[in-house]
């Protein structure tokens, strides 16, 4: 797997788990307040707060990567290397 493939497919679990935190935080909207529905309204809110951990540690996997690609890339040219002796004049 590349990089740039593991980024988009991190990209795709951020944004699915970013859905799933907005309608959590929409239910509202819905008439499902907590009043209705108090012990649906706490599972779910457990389920937002685990997936904001999801989210937090899927972004810094994210640039984790992103910056890992963006050092591979600047060294992807040709590399020389030479030995002290042969750089000192006798």
């Amino acid at each position: 797997m590349t990089v740039n493939q593991k980024i988009l497919r991190l990209e795709k679990r951020h944004k699915g788990l970013s859905a799933v935190t907005a309608s959590i935080n929409n239910l509202y909207i819905y008439g499902v307040y907590e009043s209705n529905f108090p012990v649906l309204m706490e599972k779910l809110n457990e389920a937002k707060d685990a997936c904001k951990e999801e989210l937090r540690d899927c972004h810094i996997e994210i640039v984790a990567e992103t910056k890992a690609g963006m050092l591979t890339e600047s060294h992807d040219g040709s590399v020389e290397i030479h030995d002290e002796e042969d750089d000192h004049a006798t």
